[in-house]
Parts: structure tokens; C-alpha cells; sequence
């Protein structure tokens, strides 16, 4: 799959992941009603405005026996860099306990993937990471690992709070679909008094887009009777061909539109020009993933007002305690989700853009926190 720019990197896999049909309408609208913001609207905003504290609800264990162990790392797409720091700051995790790591390129598609975790069967890997694709798209090669007596673990793929397990899996980690979307209407609400008409470009074939798309649409409804709510879908393939023409087409539609909401924030390379195009400086952006590009756009000045954004460190550190727990034979913890805080005018001038700060941390609980948590934690 190829497509423009940073987008080529990101979409192809991790920055929510996996491919996997869905039976939500893509396209629906609603709205109505009076315009009041609720408390919990403002409780929300602010209580994910601020700099976060490392937190984590598993206990304490040894980890001393895993010393020399391998970890087979297997990526949706190895060009992508929300998976590619992901894997540095696994490979950073697990190496502080002796845990080495081996990386395989999924290519972006379910037969690579799948080729990756046999080659990790084959040779011998004391435990398997995927990162992006849904599981469903490697069940066969769960069973084969199963049988040969070596977890598997999921990450980056599916909305862990409200899926279950999948058969096979010894664990699985993710980022917060449903609570980006929550926090990304709730921005909006708050933002426009509880008087918004929105536009939300979902993608309907990545599973993590649908979880964020339909938290959206219910925290609306439950919040904003006063607001009006389109939503529009275009799959990932056809992002550079038809974002921009979707987007174009629903302005001229309705001019009253004063929100734009892309799911992802790579998906704004090419609904960002389409606005300019549409003489439309007034209306707002607000997407979700904070790669440093977009956080960047926000800071010096773009239709982005407003981004969700999410700690790849703390989820790397999340990934890597799921594994040791799994390889030493440890229950895994469910509902094991990434630290993620709101961006906008208000604090995106106190971070330090710079890739560095985007890899470890520095925006969230700061540099180096989960790695201190986790020392605490990974009794040598």
C-alpha cells in the first residue's frame, strides 16, 4: 500500500491498526436540541489537559530467570513510526532485564505477518509480540505457537477495553480507541459551547477507527443535543484518492460544518488542504494519535486546533510487562491501555517538538517515567 508524504509511513499499519471488516454504517447524521456544556464535559478536558503520572495496576514480580530470553517483535509495517517507536522503546524495555529482541516486518499485509510469527515458531522464540494487525488475521498461526508452547501477545490493534481475548492470545495491549474519540468530543462540546456541527471522517476498515468513530457519535449524543453530527467514511487505500473530495464535497453541502474530525491524524494531509481550498480559515481540526508532524502543525499554526494524542513509550513499557508476565507464566492483566492527553493552544507551546521528545515520553509523564516505574516492578 503506498501512499503520499508521512502517510506512506504511518497508515499502513500501526498508528491504530489493523485491517478487518466492520458492519458499522460508515456514513450517518444526527443532531439537535439545547446547547448547554455539562460538567463532565469540562471535568474531562481538564483532567486530560495537564502533564500525566506513570501509573500501572500489576504487581511486583521476578524476572531474573528471563535473562538471555528472545522476543520475536513482529510489525504490521516497518516504515511505520508509530510502530517503529513502539519497537525502540520495547527492545529499551526488555533489554533492561536481558530480554533480547528480534524484529520481522509484517510488509503491511496478513500473509508477511503471518510468515513473520512462523519464522519466530521456527526458531524457537520464547514469546511472539504482534503489533497492528488484528488477530483475527493470524488466528491459524496462534494455534501453531500454541501448540508449540509459546505465547503470543497483540498490541496497537484492537480496542483491548471492549474486546475480549482472542483464542490463542496470551495477552493484548492497546491504545484507548473508545476514550480518544470520548475526549475528542468532548474538546469539541467544550470548545463551542456545546454548539458544533461536525464532520467526522472515519476509516471503515481499520478496526481502532471504528472504535474511536462510534465513542464519538455516543458521547455526542449523550452530551451535545445542540450539535449536528455527519460522519463519512473513507478506507484506507483510497485515502490520498477521495479524503480530499469527501471532505470538499460535505463543505459545499453544508457550509455550517465548523468542526473536522479526521480519525487519525495522518488522514489531515489531505483534508487540511481541502479546507484551505474551501476558503474555510475558520473551521476547526481535531484528530487524534499526536505524531510529531501534526503536533508541530498545531503549534505553528493549521486548521489542527486540537489533537489526542498518545504515549508510545508508556505502551512499549505496557507491551513489555504483558510479555514477562506471560514468560513467567504470570496471568497477563486485561484492559491494558496507553496514557494519552489532550493538545491544544493552551499547553502545545510548553512541549519540545523534536523526535526525541515524541519517542520517550516527554509530552506525557515525562522522559524516562515508565522506565523508572517498571524498575520498580521487574524484580531482578
Amino acid at each position: 500500500m503506498s501512499v503520499p508524504k508521512f502517510a506512506a509511513a504511518v497508515i499502513a499499519a500501526g498508528l491504530t491498526a489493523a485491517l478487518a471488516a466492520c458492519t458499522t454504517p460508515a456514513d450517518s447524521t444526527s443532531g439537535g436540541g439545547s446547547g448547554d456544556v455539562p460538567k463532565s464535559v469540562t471535568d474531562n478536558v481538564a483532567a486530560h489537559a495537564g502533564p500525566l503520572e506513570a501509573s500501572y495496576a500489576g504487581p511486583a514480580f521476578d524476572v531474573g530467570a528471563l535473562r538471555g530470553k528472545r522476543v520475536w517483535w513482529v510489525t504490521q509495517y516497518a516504515g511505520n513510526p508509530f510502530l517503529a517507536s513502539i519497537g525502540r522503546n520495547l527492545t529499551e524495555a526488555l533489554d533492561s532485564v536481558g530480554v533480547k529482541v528480534t524484529t520481522c516486518d509484517g510488509k503491511g499485509n496478513p500473509v508477511d505477518a503471518n510468515a513473520c510469527i512462523q519464522q519466530g515458531i521456527a526458531q524457537g522464540a520464547d514469546a511472539i509480540q504482534v503489533d497492528g494487525p488484528e488477530p483475527a488475521t493470524y488466528a491459524e498461526s496462534l494455534a501453531s505457537a500454541e501448540k508449540a508452547g509459546i505465547p503470543v501477545l497483540s498490541g496497537a490493534a484492537v480496542d483491548v477495553t471492549t474486546t475480549d481475548l482472542a483464542d490463542g492470545l496470551a495477552g493484548q495491549t492497546s491504545q484507548p480507541f473508545g476514550l480518544t474519540g470520548e475526549l475528542a468530543a468532548d474538546w469539541i462540546v467544550k470548545d463551542s459551547g456545546g454548539k458544533a456541527d461536525v464532520l467526522f471522517l472515519t476509516t471503515p476498515d481499520v478496526v481502532g477507527s471504528v472504535s474511536e468513530q462510534k465513542a464519538f457519535e455516543a458521547r455526542i449524543e449523550e452530551t451535545c443535543p445542540d450539535c449536528s453530527l455527519t460522519v463519512k467514511g473513507v478506507t484506507l487505500a483510497n485515502w490520498a484518492n477521495d479524503l480530499g473530495t469527501t471532505t470538499s464535497s460535505e463543505l459545499v453541502k453544508n457550509p455550517k460544518i465548523t468542526y473536522v474530525v479526521p480519525a487519525f491524524d495522518p488522514m489531515t494531509q489531505f483534508t487540511n488542504p481541502a479546507i484551505l481550498q474551501a476558503g474555510r480559515s475558520d473551521l476547526k481540526v481535531v484528530t487524534v494519535n499526536g505524531n510529531l508532524p501534526f503536533l508541530q502543525e498545531l503549534a505553528k499554526g493549521s486548521p489542527i486546533k486540537a489533537m489526542v494524542g498518545i504515549d508510545l513509550d508508556a505502551l512499549a513499557y505496557l507491551e513489555a510487562d504483558q510479555l514477562l508476565r506471560a514468560m513467567t507464566g504470570q496471568d497477563t492483566l486485561p484492559d491494558v491501555v496507553a496514557p494519552v492527553r489532550i493538545f491544544d493552544k493552551g499547553n502545545v507551546g510548553d512541549l519540545k517538538l523534536d523526535a526525541a521528545a515524541a519517542d520517550d515520553g516527554s509530552w506525557y509523564a515525562g522522559s524516562g517515567a515508565y522506565a523508572d516505574l517498571f524498575a520498580g516492578l521487574w524484580e531482578k
